[in-house]
């Protein structure tokens, strides 16, 4: 009798881990309330997270930039209509500070940036979401805009970097006029480079940047609102691009040489090996693919489809990079109306190894010109591709059986983003060891009543390209 009374805890630590490493994620979370012998093992047992991460696929990972909260959606949850009409999202996380975005998320970590107008900073901060712990990284000692970002994190070396391409911005001096005065004839440079160890303008939360927009000359008189007037502040030159780079557990940005591309000119974030690949519209660069590679630290480009030129690389709504099968490919529905054309690269920087691997007929949706703001997301292991919208909606499509489903998360409806994130146990604590960097926690769970409501999908329909050409 005793033995039938044994709990899941006396197991030997063998078959406890074959059991939890069975369980998803929010099953997981809920073991680590149950006992401090399941808490130790599922959260500080580090070998134990690399498994579970191992066996991790990515998931949908929404952030919207008006909560500092995530909604992390499992892709296999049921939304059929026999399971439920409403599917909750569980796990949903708090993220550290309000005003900063998620843009990156590389094995298990997140890369948050926040950048600010007003004072021309740019800040990152490495978040690890399921555990709650964060850390602040330096800033540079360069006043920067346009920042776009590209993150790294690997977990054998156990460590992050990060790489930053910017337009350097210098201000005024403010005893410019009165120098002019007392010595009009030398030829002072009127512009230098402010001291950010001086107190500088705090962040009020509100600035994140948006690098598709503010592209116009500093030297504008009007103040009609606060980015112009914070533009009449400042000098920057787009043909001065700058680059730097991060090491996990450094103290400060090193600075990169011969930046090749403007960071107004690249978007669409690809990783693969080692390196983050983007589409690019500057003329400068002969081909369509740039990219910088973590390892070597250095930048190169690779060619596009034949059929593809410079156009597309302007084009962020209807030209994305993703990863197909662990081939570098692109999805274009700006060729053909109506159409979604994936192109592979199955030989790496090889022109003439791109083919068209797949054609989605967006007719199929149902959904006359829905196709328009739908993009990539993840590309899965099973043959679907996840694509999501702004209007509050993801989309299922099997790429080899040609169907799929639509599912609705009203959390897509407010100003947000969507990156592909495979949730990691492992803490941040020992991703910086030996540094001097300071791990901070905040609530790994959020427990926000008035957000519940944005917590969930719902079925909208399920199609199938098959059955719109029967008719």
């Amino acid at each position: 009798m005793a033995a039938d009374n044994r709990s899941l805890i006396d197991l030997p630590k063998l078959n406890l881990e074959s059991v939890l490493m069975k369980l998803p994620l929010p099953s997981l979370l809920v073991c680590c309330c149950v006992s401090m012998s399941l808490l130790n093992l599922i959260k500080n047992d580090s070998n134990f997270a690399q498994m579970y991460f191992a066996k991790s696929e990515s998931q949908l990972m929404i952030h919207s930039s008006l909560h500092s909260n995530f909604h992390l959606i499992d892709l296999d949850a049921d939304t059929s209509p026999a399971f439920a009409e409403l599917v909750e999202i569980n796990p949903s996380f708090n993220l550290p500070l309000h005003g900063f975005e998620v843009t990156h998320s590389c094995n298990g970590l997140v890369l948050l940036e926040n950048c600010n107008l007003d004072d021309d900073v740019h800040r990152c901060m490495v978040c690890n979401p399921v555990t709650g712990e964060y850390i602040t990284l330096p800033e540079s000692t360069v006043l920067s805009r346009n920042a776009t970002c590209a993150f790294f994190y690997c977990p054998i070396s156990n460590q992050f970097k990060i790489f930053r391409a910017f337009h350097r911005v210098y201000r005024p001096s403010p005893n410019f006029e009165s120098l002019l005065d007392v010595d009009p004839d030398p030829e002072p440079d009127p512009l230098i480079e402010l001291d950010l160890s001086s107190e500088s303008t705090a962040s009020d939360g509100n600035g994140v940047f948006d690098s598709d927009t503010h592209t116009e000359d500093s030297h504008s008189d009007t103040d009609t609102d606060t980015d112009s007037d914070s533009d009449t502040d400042s000098n920057y030159s787009e043909s001065d691009a700058m680059g730097e780079f991060f090491l996990g557990g450094s103290d400060s940005w090193e600075s990169l040489d011969n930046l090749p591309f403007s960071p107004l000119t690249i978007y669409s974030p690809c990783y693969l090996d080692n390196a983050t690949h983007w589409l690019c519209g500057d003329e400068s660069v002969q081909n369509l693919i740039v990219f910088f590679h973590f390892e070597t630290v250095q930048f190169g480009e690779i060619p596009g489809p034949a059929q593809m030129t410079k156009t597309h690389a302007i084009l962020p709504d209807h030209v994305n990079l993703v990863l197909l099968d662990g081939f570098l490919s692109i999805f274009d529905n700006y060729s053909r109306e109506a159409k979604f054309d994936a192109w592979k690269m199955k030989e790496y920087g090889v022109k003439d190894s791109w083919t068209r691997e797949f054609v989605i007929d967006t007719t199929a949706w149902g959904v006359y010109g829905l196709y328009y703001s739908f993009k990539p997301a993840i590309c899965r292991n099973n043959g679907e591709v996840v694509m999501v919208s702004g209007n509050g909606y993801i989309i299922f499509h099997d790429l080899l059986k040609k169907r799929g489903r639509i599912v609705r998360h009203p959390a897509l409806e407010l100003p947000s983003t969507a990156v592909a994130h495979t949730p990691s146990l492992m803490s941040l604590r020992n991703v910086i060891r030996g540094s001097n960097m300071v791990v901070l926690n905040v609530s790994p769970r959020f427990s926000q009543s008035d957000l519940n409501s944005r917590n969930y999908l719902e079925l909208s329909t399920a199609f199938s390209e098959l059955e719109t050409a029967d008719h």
